[in-house]
């Protein structure tokens, strides 16, 4: 695996990402290492490379819905946010193919993370990032961004671009996955003081392949 190295050699700062599997103006697919990952402890490894079908990242891609988060006390008076897809067709086209690549060039230290983003006006753009892994049986999707606004700055460090797995701000969402399998999620409990307060705002969704793979089209 290619590095992509400093401009300026001995006192650069280490590369951002290890491998540029897909970039556009408003797009990129990228190999960066986990952050999670301890180099000295395979434990921490994720199962790449590893090889998904077609049918089981669009069926990932498209199952994914976000919903306004509303504590439990606001839902009582307000009832439940309705969900909504995360991504447009137009984007799933986009990232699939170049999140297979990804995937299937990874190193278990690695994982795979996307950023889309579409103009707001000449000074803010509006941006969806995060990353995807997988371990034994188990397809990670992580949501950092969900169109979150970015105002361009005029001069100085894009961050957006720079981190797509780092929040632009708070997430006053919450990501989901909706499909007719109830068992294809693996779902984190939310605890009282969460749910009474709203502090639970997991951008992580766990997906169990084998039953991805199962999925209709």
């Amino acid at each position: 695996m290619f590095l992509v190295t400093g401009a300026l050699a001995g006192c650069a700062a280490p590369p951002l990402y290890s491998y540029l599997v897909y970039e556009n103006p408003t797009a990129f697919v990228r190999l960066e290492i986990s952050p999670w990952v301890d180099t000295d402890d395979p434990q921490t490894w994720n199962a790449h490379p590893a090889t998904l079908s077609r049918h089981q990242i669009q069926k990932a891609l498209r199952g994914l819905r976000v919903r306004e988060h509303r504590p439990v006390l606001i839902r009582w008076i307000s009832g439940v946010a309705p969900m909504e897809p995360i991504f447009h067709e137009e984007e799933i086209e986009l990232l699939w193919p170049r999140i297979l690549e990804g995937v299937e060039m990874a190193v278990p230290q690695e994982l795979v993370t996307f950023y889309v983003s579409h103009p707001i006006n000449a000074t803010k753009r509006e941006v969806i990032s995060g990353g995807l892994y997988v371990t034994e049986g188990t397809l990670h999707i992580i949501i950092s961004n969900y169109r979150a606004t970015y105002a361009i700055p005029p001069a100085g460090m894009i961050y957006d671009r720079r981190y797509p797995l780092l929040p632009l701000g708070p997430m006053a969402v919450d990501i989901l996955y909706e499909a007719e399998e109830e068992d294809l999620v693996m779902a984190k409990e939310e605890g009282l003081f969460e749910a009474l307060f709203g502090d639970a705002r997991s951008g992580e969704i766990e997906l169990d392949l084998s039953r991805l793979s199962m999925m209709k089209m």
